[in-house]
């Protein structure tokens, strides 16, 4: 029974977000399943379409619903301004996070899953891959548990202070709000997700390529938990005494690991591509949708500062907070992507300092230090700015503006 609750592979490792997203709808897809047939899986996905497009009617409606309950004539134009954003956001957030599967992305976050696979099966061991699926099985449920335990207690909450109890008549506003809330973090689950799996498979190519240049000549490929492509008897660059053709053998053998290793980091980068081609307009939604969200709250609390409403500037804080919090795990996740990524050069070039490397590797390593250099990835929002630590900062830097220029007024 534990052995089919571990995760095997990355489909099983995702397994439980791919769930989650297909009860809301972002998934009208099918992971991989070996035991499924092609009828099956085509109904299954006919029938995720239709809730999807169910849940986009939906969700319509709820806007509608809030604009019309939440956003009266007692506030003030600012208030209503900030009102209109945020619904607007958060709702056109959900609707095209719901569309984009349905339309010009159907085929795209399929095509990520199995690409990371493929390279998976190309280079990884099978205890890497073992402990690597587990740990992300278990990160996957434990960000599901935090994003749900979140989202439901602001929720409460927030229809608490708004209406005084928690009537049956006040579910419509637990309703209308929380929906397009799980979507929306789900949706960023799923970004998170993928980047940091991209973010392991450099990881892993870089301790390789570290393995080579500093692993003792008296230690065996073997020895270590890994799994090159082209095998062979020692991985390290260290040149030693053999006859001429048992030398050569080893020249090419390193010099084919070394392609390999090129390879596998071209389809690395063709991951990345792929990555900002399926979630761009996402990220530019969700980072919009954030920096509102955050201005909304902090403005709550600004406007109710003299009030006796404490509970009130307590809920607007917490949610100000989980919006930032959402944003750091973003913007953390990509930078330590593109981090990983950016080693890779300067590990070659430390390679390249050994004074005991034949000539044609030497070449190689040239070759892919050059490719590495022009492979860099990055993480943009539709190419109009990146999603990484400086966007962070700007997004407090304006919020602290804000904060400013209100107390100012």
């Amino acid at each position: 029974m534990k052995s089919d609750l571990q995760a095997k592979d990355i489909y099983s490792a995702l397994w439980p977000l791919h769930l989650l997203s297909k009860i809301f709808g972002l998934a009208p897809y099918s992971l991989k399943r070996d035991n499924e047939s092609v009828t099956n899986r085509s109904l299954s996905n006919c029938f995720c379409r239709i809730w999807s497009i169910f849940l986009i009617i939906l969700l319509m409606v709820l806007s509608y619903v809030y604009n019309t309950v939440n956003i009266t004539g007692n506030v003030t134009l600012k208030q209503k301004i900030f009102e209109v954003l945020f619904s607007a956001l958060m709702y056109g957030y959900s609707i095209i996070s719901l569309l984009l599967p349905l339309t010009i992305k159907k085929d795209k976050a399929p095509q990520i899953i199995t690409k990371i696979s493929e390279i998976d099966h190309l280079f990884s061991s099978k205890k890497y891959k073992t402990q690597i699926y587990e740990k992300t099985q278990l990160f996957v449920i434990f960000q599901i548990s935090i994003m749900t335990c979140t989202v439901l207690a602001l929720m409460t909450c927030g229809a608490y202070v708004v209406h005084g109890n928690f009537s049956f008549r006040n579910c419509h506003y637990f309703f209308v709000e929380t929906l397009p809330m799980f979507i929306n973090c789900i949706v960023i689950l799923n970004f998170v997700n993928v980047v940091l799996l991209l973010r392991d498979k450099y990881k892993f190519l870089n301790s390789m390529l570290e393995m080579s240049a500093v692993k003792p000549c008296n230690k065996n490929v073997n020895d270590f938990h890994t799994n090159c492509i082209t095998p062979m008897d020692n991985c390290t660059f260290e040149m030693k005494y053999f006859s001429r053709d048992r030398r050569e053998m080893n020249i090419s053998s390193r010099r084919n690991q070394l392609h390999n290793l090129r390879i596998i980091y071209s389809r690395l980068h063709e991951v990345a591509h792929l990555i900002n081609s399926t979630f761009g307009i996402l990220l530019l939604c969700t980072t919009l949708w954030l920096l509102i969200s955050i201005i909304c709250g902090i403005n709550y609390v600004l406007k109710t500062k003299h009030t006796d409403s404490s509970l009130y500037v307590i809920v607007a804080v917490l949610w100000s907070i989980f919006c930032a919090s959402l944003i750091t795990l973003m913007a953390m996740s990509c930078s330590l992507a593109v981090n990983e990524c950016n080693r890779s050069p300067v590990i070659v070039q430390n390679i390249m300092l050994r004074q005991d490397i034949d000539i044609l590797v030497t070449k190689e390593l040239k070759k892919m230090f050059i490719q590495f250099k022009v492979m860099k990835i990055e993480f943009s929002a539709c190419g109009m700015y990146r999603i990484d630590l400086s966007l962070l900062c700007g997004i407090f830097g304006a919020t602290f503006s804000y904060i400013i220029i209100f107390w100012q007024l």
